[in-house]
């Protein structure tokens, strides 16, 4: 059972709520007209007393807020915008400060739902009014990603304090800037039991231990969503239930039948942002445990290394066979680049076959056999690497590889060898050396690399999976999460995505990070901490600063 977290009331919430009210209140009415209305009601006290009934025939003469509103109307109606800042202005100077609250608000939204176009010719247009220029400043700030907008509120605020904007709109903002994105429950749906129990357990452990290390508060709420055939639309229940109790966010499902059924339904109410699938999904947010773009990963760093002629030879299983087509095809997008694609079976392997298909062992042998018969006389032999070849990727499963890797001996072969993170270790707690594995550089997660109390890669996804569901806000273009236990965690669309570390395993068979000089551009990351406990406030960091929690790209 968990805990409602009370809050008791201070000065600053009672702020929260009046404003939120005012906001609310503004939003819900929409039209300037009506709003500015509500803000022009003459006090009781200070009306004449009613000397007598007016005739039917009588004409109520207007107040002056009345007139005044009529005009904002008419000036925002012909796109006057100076004069309708001016006028507005006006009316605010009348109103008390709830309704000038409502006022300024109503002039950011309608600023703010003018088309781009036009905005870009007002703060362009030598004849826009300075009062009006910050006014599309303020706009501006306000369309930033939230870990930018923060601060530029704040700058808005120092450099020009008497703007109308900053005298209660400002403060709302940046309050409900601060407020609007905390998940208070998180719900996770796992096949707790069934044949995907094991992998579930994993993934909930790597939850836990995030959230009592970061998000202590956070409440979490685990739901058995083992996908029975003879009950498929439980998974819609479940959703519900989770709904009614509160989840902020739910996480998962996991397998691809309750995923499908609950995307289905989902995509057909216009979807539902509060839901990231622990698998790949059509129309809603997901985040899948292998990375969707390990083969352009793989591929940029072959670029990087200025190779100009690989060799892929993949297992035959539907995974490493879809990994060697993506990479092949990023490879070939390239001028001048050439590529060799060979397949081994994943069961019962003939490898010294596979291997010599890659480097033409074949015609190794007809050279020989033509001498041979030329010069009529039994010549040695022994198959040798072909001199175009630059690197090999090796695609398969640890034990493949290293079964493979020996050959190399045989062959002769000094090209580099890289692999897939398949060659990551499971146990990252006890993981045993494998010195066949020697030399092979591969794509990694960054838990695989430093000391962590987490035991398997699955307790890393979980891990990740927790942190996008607080902090998935933050995300947004060319800004990424730098603290994943994955990678780098970013978003494009619906899809949360990792950045993988290199490493390699050493004359010892053991993983050590691969150092190397790096040749990419990573300058538009930006690393941003993972936010503290909910008493302190995320701190921010800029292009070129750390902070404990963060690293270099």
């Amino acid at each position: 059972m968990f805990q409602r977290i009370l809050s008791l009331p201070t000065p600053q919430n009672r702020f929260i709520a009046q404003s939120g009210k005012a906001l609310a209140l503004a939003a819900a009415i929409g039209m300037t007209a009506a709003i500015l209305t509500s803000c022009s009601t003459t006090p009781v006290s200070q009306q004449k007393p009613i000397v007598g009934m007016p005739s039917s025939g009588a004409i109520t003469k207007k107040t002056s807020n009345q007139v005044l509103q009529e005009e904002i109307r008419e000036a925002q109606q012909a796109k006057s915008w100076n004069n309708y800042l001016e006028l507005t202005q006006l009316l605010w100077s009348k109103a008390s400060p709830e309704n000038q609250l409502a006022i300024e608000y109503q002039i950011w939204q309608t600023l703010k739902d003018l088309p781009q176009a036009e905005k870009d010719k007002l703060t362009s247009d030598p004849d826009t009014s300075p009062d009006l220029m910050s006014w599309l400043d303020f706009v501006k700030a306000t369309e930033l990603h939230p870990i930018w907008q923060k601060p530029a509120l704040a700058d808005l605020k120092r450099f020009n304090p008497s703007a109308l904007f900053n005298q209660h709109l400002n403060q709302a903002l940046s309050q409900q800037l601060l407020n609007t994105n905390k998940v208070q429950q998180v719900a996770v749906f796992l096949p707790l039991t069934g044949p995907y129990k094991n992998i579930a357990m994993q993934i909930r452990d790597g939850i836990i231990r995030n959230q009592l290390a970061h998000a202590p508060n956070v409440k979490l709420a685990f739901y058995n969503t083992n996908f029975n055939p003879s009950e498929p639309n439980q998974i819609l229940s479940t959703y519900q239930t989770a709904k009614q109790n509160g989840a902020d966010v739910i996480l998962g499902p996991l397998q691809k039948e309750n995923i499908d059924i609950l995307t289905k339904k989902l995509n057909a109410i216009g979807g539902d942002n509060s839901v990231i699938t622990l698998n790949d999904a059509f129309g809603i947010q997901h985040f899948n445990f292998i990375s969707n773009s390990e083969a352009l990963q793989i591929a940029t760093k072959l670029c990087q290394k200025h190779y100009k002629n690989i060799a892929i030879l993949t297992s035959t299983t539907p995974a490493d066979s879809n990994l060697a087509v993506q990479i092949a095809d990023y490879w070939q997008q390239v001028p001048d680049h050439k590529l060799t694609l060979k397949s081994y079976p994943a069961t019962h392997p003939k490898l010294r076959e596979a291997l010599g298909s890659v480097i033409n062992e074949t015609y190794s042998q007809a050279r020989k056999n033509n001498l041979q018969w030329l010069f009529k006389e039994n010549l040695s032999f022994t198959p040798r690497t072909r001199k175009d070849l630059d690197a090999i990727v090796l695609l398969g499963n640890a034990r493949q590889v290293a079964v493979f890797k020996p050959q190399f001996a045989f062959f002769e072969l000094q090209l580099p060898v890289y692999g897939s993170s398949k060659l990551t270790p499971i146990n990252l707690d006890k993981t045993e050396p494998n010195k066949d594995l020697a030399n092979v550089i591969f794509p990694t997660f960054k838990a695989a690399l430093k000391k962590t109390n987490l035991a398997s890669t699955l307790e890393a996804y979980g891990w990740d999976s927790f942190t996008l569901a607080t902090q998935k806000y933050r995300l947004g273009p060319n800004i990424c999460l730098n603290t994943g236990m994955l990678g780098k965690l970013s978003k494009q669309d619906n899809e949360f995505d990792y950045k993988m570390s290199w490493a390699r395993y050493n004359a010892r068979g053991e993983v050590v990070p691969l150092t190397e000089t790096n040749n990419a551009d990573e300058s538009h990351y930006i690393d941003i901490p993972q936010a503290p406990s909910d008493a302190v406030q995320p701190a921010k960091v800029l292009p070129g600063e750390t902070t404990p929690d963060s690293t270099t790209p």
